[in-house]
């Protein structure tokens, strides 16, 4: 029963290990895939603001200025999936037939709102970039009449952000499809106004930049990242129904393996809930581990056979106990050395330790491949006074574990080989009889690779994979703290919204591999020129965010932001011999004195940097609020 007992409980710790190394796997997977959802949410939401920077930059936007804005962004990787950019103006009931006039006179003669009827409201799709086919049998559909683009056009308009609408499909009632997908609506307001209530965003509303996306292709715009073996799918909403399914990396795949839980995450996107759920497919390999808790299983249940055996003929037939007695010796002694196999081939760590008093009785071959030390190092010196705990902490969570539970599970502690080298393992300990001798059993497994693995992959959930600077989630929350702190002390800090002049031609003439190196070397030099507590942050494909969290005045600010501009006005040399040049248009904006919250001084910071575009590029522009313009100019 003792060695049935043992063999139970190094299953059982063999198969709780795997299952751990299998859940931080998926768990870490999960996180990053919702941080690249969200992320890339992000950058489409910046796409929109673009062009609420132009109207609100005061600049007349027509149809053929739209269009060529839209035509400039070239909606590539970073917007894949975005079917285009268009433009919905609130009308009231009284400025319908003025609005069909005007369209009509455009050259749009059979043009009117669909679906027809008296509203109080209506928000006509005039416009949709790049042109075609879909724009016409678009033209004229009054977005606030559907229920679906309404909730999230009136969340838009009261918060100021950007929001999504619930899942639309070509076939609503067969679940997944191709065509499903989401519109993200953007709210413009009119210039020079305050927009600071609810109230305020709702009296001096123009109309929303909208981009339709089809889900499919906008994720396949999402940075690689592998997940063989695992299905991947996103839900709107909470509910896990056919109705509701956004996406699905394997439509026809089989069911998740039963043995393999799914992993959920609900992701906070754009006003809406998603829920991301991740599942290992039933024909994935079993990890190593596995394998390790089965071998185990084998081994042992085969000792505890033998000496079950030996057990029942000593009971049941003392005579033929006699005649039996040196066959069942020989192989009573060939199950032990098969138990002591089982004790030093186990790859993890094994020592056993004395109750009493805590001295080292007995290690197994796996302790000192992990550590280092021989048995003769070790034997009859107390746990607490071996020389691998790199923690005092550690060692006495340990103990402590130990004296009050009389037993210990999956303690992370941080160990030092002989060699002076850290390990990072997974420490478990049962109660067990040694020689006649309470004892502990203790099993460590090394999880170093694993835990650099993991925090590899947090850091790529937290930073931009090409430049390794902070991406937006890490860069968000750094802005949130950074204005809790200053409103504590009632101190500034500054916002810079920064975008490279001239690096497409770049990519054009040189190729993505280059505009790539020119881009680290852009970071590097933006890192270069600010202090440590600043955070320097890539948002998109040339757009980098500056966070000064602590500044005097707006000219501390500024004198760094030309800082900046100046190292990147330099030539850089992204190859032997290949020297290109661009310059950088930036934008800054102080809190509290342009906003008091995220929002509203990203919001002005990014208007300050569409200026500096405006106003010849290569310069920094401090925000101010814009001069009224003529609406009527602006509408489209």
């Amino acid at each position: 029963m003792l060695s049935l007992g043992t063999t139970w409980w190094l299953w059982q710790f063999e198969t709780r290990n795997a299952e751990i190394a299998q859940r931080a796997r998926a768990d870490a997977n999960v996180q990053i895939f919702a941080s690249r959802v969200e992320q890339r949410m992000r950058a489409e939401e910046q796409v929109l603001r673009g062009v609420e920077g132009l109207f609100s930059a005061g600049s007349p936007l027509g149809r053929e200025a739209f269009s060529r804005y839209v035509d400039a962004l070239q909606l590539g990787a970073d917007v894949s999936g975005v079917v285009g950019l268009g433009w919905a103006p609130l009308i009231s009931a009284s400025q319908l037939p003025a609005h069909v006039a005007e369209m009509r006179g455009l050259g749009y003669v059979a043009y009117a709102t669909v679906p027809p009827g008296v509203r109080l409201q209506y928000a006509p799709l005039v416009q949709l970039e790049p042109a075609s086919n879909m724009e016409l049998r678009s033209l004229g559909q009054d977005l606030l009449a559907d229920s679906t683009h309404r909730i999230a056009m009136e969340r838009a308009r009261d918060s100021g952000a950007a929001a999504i609408t619930g899942k639309f499909s070509s076939s609503p009632d067969d679940g997944f499809d191709a065509r499903a997908g989401f519109a993200m609506f953007l709210p413009v307001y009119q210039s020079a106004t305050p927009t600071n209530t609810v109230e305020a965003r709702q009296a001096h509303l123009l109309g929303w930049v909208v981009a339709p996306c089809l889900m499919h292709v906008w994720m396949a715009g999402l940075p690689a990242l592998d997940i063989r073996g695992t299905r991947v799918r996103i839900f709107d909403g909470v509910e896990l129904s056919k109705q509701s399914l956004l996406f699905d990396s394997s439509p026809a795949a089989l069911p998740p393996a039963p043995s393999s839980a799914e992993t959920l995450e609900y992701l906070q996107v754009a006003g809406r809930t998603w829920t991301l759920v991740m599942a290992e497919q039933a024909d994935a390999a079993a990890p190593p581990s596995h394998n390790r808790s089965q071998m185990i299983a084998r081994n042992g249940v085969f000792l505890s056979s033998v000496l079950a055996l030996l057990a029942w003929v000593l009971l049941s037939d003392r005579a033929r106990t006699v005649a039996m007695a040196t066959q069942m010796t020989n192989e009573l002694r060939e199950s032990k050395e098969h138990f002591e196999l089982i004790f030093d081939s186990s790859p993890d760590g094994m020592l056993v330790t004395q109750q009493a008093d805590g001295l080292v009785v007995d290690i197994n071959k796996g302790f000192t491949a992990m550590t280092g030390y021989q048995r003769g190092d070790v034997v009859s010196v107390s746990i607490g006074a071996l020389p691998i705990w790199k923690s005092v902490d550690d060692r006495r969570r340990y103990r402590k574990q130990l004296a009050e539970h009389q037993f210990c599970e999956n303690l992370e502690v941080a160990l030092l080989t002989k060699a002076g080298h850290t390990i990072v393992g997974i420490l478990s300990a049962q109660p067990a009889t040694f020689k006649g001798v309470a004892c502990f059993v203790g099993v460590v497994r090394d999880i170093t690779s694993r835990k650099a693995v993991e925090d590899r992959m947090a850091h790529m959930a937290q930073h931009d994979a090409l430049t390794g600077l902070p991406n937006r989630a890490l860069f968000d929350d750094r802005l949130k703290q950074a204005m809790v702190q200053a409103n504590r002390n009632g101190g500034r800090m500054a916002l810079l919204y920064l975008d490279l002049d001239h690096f497409k031609p770049v990519n054009d003439t040189w190729g993505h591999a280059v505009g790539d190196v020119l881009l680290k070397a852009v970071a590097q030099r933006m890192h270069d020129s600010v202090r440590a507590s600043d955070t320097v942050a890539r948002i998109g494909g040339d757009e980098f965010v500056v966070l000064l969290p602590s500044v005097h005045d707006a000219a501390d600010a500024l004198s760094v932001a030309e800082i900046i501009r100046e190292a990147l006005n330099q030539s850089f040399e992204v190859v032997t011999g290949t020297v290109v040049h661009i310059s950088s248009s930036t934008g800054v904006a102080i809190y509290p004195d342009h906003g008091r919250d995220e929002i509203t001084l990203s919001k002005n910071a990014d208007m300050a940097m569409y200026r500096s575009k405006q106003q010849g590029r290569n310069q920094v522009v401090l925000f101010a609020p814009p001069e009224p313009v003529d609406l009527g100019a602006a509408a489209i």
